[in-house]
């Protein structure tokens, strides 16, 4: 079953259940009320009958009334007129068709009869008007509820058709993206739920279009890395193929050569690219850092692997993963050492800095420095394959912190760490 015929059906369901409530209780207050005015006038009866007034006088309060009265036990009419039969009332045909009289004082209603026993003295008086007023009005009711479930229905259902329109473009848009794998947005005017419903699609579309062009961009980023090392690893080949054979030195420059360069080739992107694609399925642990700690072991790393002194100014602790934050730091110090000079390491639980002195940036520069494969002009040799950064990018996502990069006077860069308990 569709959603718009399932709206119709439980609006129709709850118009009926409220017309259905509504008719019962207009119902119940109007015959109550016609009840009540018909009791009024048997009070009135009531009170002729305690000042011994003449039948002749009760008998003009309704063109339909009967007065009896107890005769040894037994009721009989005592009409004040002279052709009028007397009889009791559980005797012959006309008696039979009066209601029996109660042994109470209060207003009664039997039938069509309304009446009041007040002594020896009864006063009815048949009235069909109530139970005749009654009937017209469940059928009236009856009628209009038809009509309202009909209306209710096919209005509701109008309405479900005309509000889930949106829905279906949805549908039908998803639809001719999973068959033609063209990606498309959806028109967005309304301003409400289903309204934002189709915005957040244009957003999750734009996003999936941006991931796409950048994995079309990775492969093709990757492609043309590639191609340099593999052209000299083939020419190499080429060489080897033609003297390696005669000429020695040939064939250790050769080999020396394609040694370098499929170790560079593995270091540099490869093991990278595996990295980055690891990213975001690994378990994330969380331990209290002490920065002055981290800061040493840092420099003594850099010192040990490069002979380079960094300079250490480091207090207080955060909360974090270890290893992740001493792999974006290196990553940071790397840079520092290849494309600028006299790096420091500023370590502080608000923001964790690597500061350098080198070539001032652009700002356009500096808010692509965090891209695949991205390299600065002067850095386009092949010393780097532009992957460092973003793979700093990659581990501050999965590990919730927040990187960036700003200038630093009079010139140089600060790459920053924020830890997400600072923010």
């Amino acid at each position: 079953m569709k959603l718009r015929t399932k709206l119709a059906l439980s609006v129709t369901a709850f118009t009926t259940l409220l017309l259905l409530l509504s008719f019962i209780v207009v119902t119940f207050v109007v015959r109550n009320h016609l009840i009540e005015s018909r009791y009024t006038q048997l009070e009135q009866a009531e009170e002729l009958m305690e000042d011994d007034s003449s039948v002749r006088a009760l008998l003009t309060l309704h063109e339909d009334s009967v007065v009896l009265s107890n005769e040894d036990g037994r009721w009989v009419i005592s009409n004040d007129e002279e052709d009028d039969d007397s009889s009791t009332v559980n005797g012959d045909v006309r008696a039979s068709d009066l209601p029996g009289i109660p042994r109470s004082n209060e207003p009664f209603k039997s039938g069509d009869w309304f009446g009041i026993v007040y002594q020896d003295q009864a006063y009815l008086f048949e009235d069909e008007s109530v139970d005749d007023t009654v009937s017209t009005l469940i059928l009236t009711f009856t009628i209009v509820l038809v009509v309202g479930i009909v209306i209710a229905f096919i209005s509701s259902f109008w309405i479900a058709y005309q509000t889930l329109r949106p829905l279906r473009q949805l549908n039908d848009t998803m639809q001719r993206i999973s068959s033609s794998g063209t990606l498309e947005t959806v028109q967005t005017e309304r301003d409400d739920e289903i309204g934002r419903l189709g915005h957040v699609f244009n957003q999750m579309i734009g996003r999936v279009d941006q991931t796409m062009e950048q994995q079309r961009q990775f492969v093709a980023d990757v492609s043309h890395e590639m191609k340099t090392p593999l052209t000299v690893i083939e020419g190499y080949a080429q060489l080897l193929k033609r003297w390696g054979k005669t000429k020695p030195d040939v064939l250790d420059e050769s080999i020396e050569n394609i040694l370098q360069e499929t170790h560079a080739m593995r270091t540099t992107l490869i093991e990278p690219m595996l990295e980055l694609s690891r990213l975001g399925y690994e378990e994330t642990s969380v331990e209290e850092i002490d920065l002055a700690e981290l800061g040493s072991e840092l420099a003594d790393r850099m010192y040990h692997a490069t002979g380079t002194i960094i300079p250490v100014d480091a207090s207080g602790t955060i909360l974090a993963n270890r290893e992740a934050v001493l792999r974006i730091l290196t990553i940071y110090i790397d840079n520092a050492l290849k494309y600028a000079t006299s790096p420091e390491l500023h370590l502080r639980k608000e923001r964790l800095a690597v500061l350098d002195r080198g070539t001032s940036l652009t700002n356009e520069e500096r808010t692509r420095l965090f891209d695949r494969f991205y390299r600065l002009d002067a850095a386009r040799d092949r010393s780097g394959s532009g992957l460092g950064l973003s793979i700093a990018a990659a581990l501050a996502t999965t590990h919730h912190f927040q990187v960036g990069s700003e200038a630093r006077q009079p010139d140089g860069s600060c790459f920053y760490l924020i830890p997400e308990q600072s923010k």
